[in-house]
């Protein structure tokens, strides 16, 4: 008993810097998504019943699942450090305990971490009380299986399941048909898919090979590679934001006006402009290495502003042609995500005041 007391105290511990680095993006967060954080919050519980409905379309399941189980891996990835105790490892080494002992630790601190998202799954399975019930709801009893697996991957391995968190939900959106497979197919699928990568991850084979490091962009890649969280949390967020302007414009039938979409990209590029964080970050732990791999300051900044580029645009056209927005978007998101890149690099945590007042300009003219 003593020793769960202790992983939990260290738990507890190694919380904090990231409670406080959390704290310091508050003024960020109620700004830009106010009203958003209580929606997202509740988004995952309230998904639950469309993942359970036996009518739900599969392009809708393929959604809501992926999406489900992304902030499932990113909720428990975010918190590996505590759950193992990592800053304490040697010690906890040294500690005369058994091996079941410490892997039951590590289990209830990853119930604990991944919190009602993977534990109200498992309680809804409680409320089947028969085989009858079990049987008509085999997807479910998958999913729920799925999601323990996403959490014990999200703890075993140390690269992202690229396959089954992305690569899976893409391709059953773009090849599959409404009808195509059923739910308890999908989910079967899903869970042979996460066994497979939880145990020879194939994606991560390409940044264990001998590769030649001779310029910027080898190491900022394999960085990106090696630890995608951050990366993937802002594409979720963006996500997410969509999918809320989505369901607003249904409620209301109509596209959102020039006003609501210009508010609508500043929203979406201080979102992805502020990944330079990550990167800003990256050059200062090795900055005299990384200072000999290209000749100037602008040179690795046009570099570090590709991905955020990349993630813009393609949003911009997800927001012409789902969202019907207008088609200028494509040009306006970008460049907001770009000088919201310059704005982290130049003004730190108050990044965000510039952007929001050249959009307020913007909207200002658009009068």
């Amino acid at each position: 008993m003593q020793y769960f007391i202790l992983r939990w105290k260290i738990y507890q511990h190694e919380l904090k810097p990231l409670l406080i680095a959390l704290g310091q993006l508050i003024p960020f967060l109620l700004f830009v998504l106010y009203l958003a954080i209580p929606a997202l919050m509740l988004t995952a519980l309230v998904s639950l019943s469309v993942i359970g409905d036996t009518d739900t379309s599969l392009t809708q399941r393929v959604i809501y699942q992926g999406l489900y189980f992304l902030l499932l891996y990113m909720m428990i990835r975010l918190q590996k450090r505590a759950i193992l105790g990592q800053g304490y490892q040697h010690y906890l080494a040294s500690v005369p305990v058994s091996g079941s002992l410490r892997s039951s630790a590590t289990c209830l601190l990853t119930l604990a971490a991944g919190n009602l998202v993977l534990l109200t799954p498992l309680l809804l399975l409680g409320y089947m009380q028969d085989w009858h019930s079990l049987t008509n709801h085999l997807y479910f009893v998958l999913f729920a299986l799925n999601c323990l697996l996403i959490a014990w991957v999200s703890i075993k391995n140390p690269c992202f399941p690229w396959l089954s968190l992305l690569v899976l939900p893409v391709l059953a959106l773009l090849t599959l048909a409404q009808d195509a497979l059923s739910a308890s197919l999908l989910n079967t699928l899903w869970l042979a898919l996460i066994v497979f990568e939880a145990y020879f991850q194939p994606v991560n084979f390409l940044t264990k090979l001998n590769w030649r490091l001779k310029h910027y962009w080898q190491m900022r890649w394999i960085g990106i590679f090696n630890s995608p969280v951050n990366l993937l949390s802002r594409i979720f967020i963006g996500l997410f934001f969509v999918v809320l302007v989505a369901y607003l414009q249904h409620k209301v039938a109509q596209v959102a006006s020039g006003q609501l979409q210009i508010l609508a990209c500043l929203v979406l590029a201080l979102t992805i402009g502020s990944y330079q964080f990550d990167n800003e970050r990256f050059y200062l732990t090795y900055p005299h290495y990384l200072g000999g791999l290209f000749d100037s300051a602008k040179r690795r900044y046009w570099i570090d502003s590709l991905p955020v580029m990349l993630i813009a645009i393609l949003m911009s056209m997800i927001c012409v042609t789902l969202l019907h927005f207008s088609s200028w978007l494509i040009l306006l998101l970008p460049a907001l995500a770009l000088f919201t890149c310059v704005c982290v690099t130049k003004f730190q945590r108050v990044f965000f005041i510039p952007p929001a007042v050249l959009t307020g300009v913007l909207i200002f003219a658009a009068n």
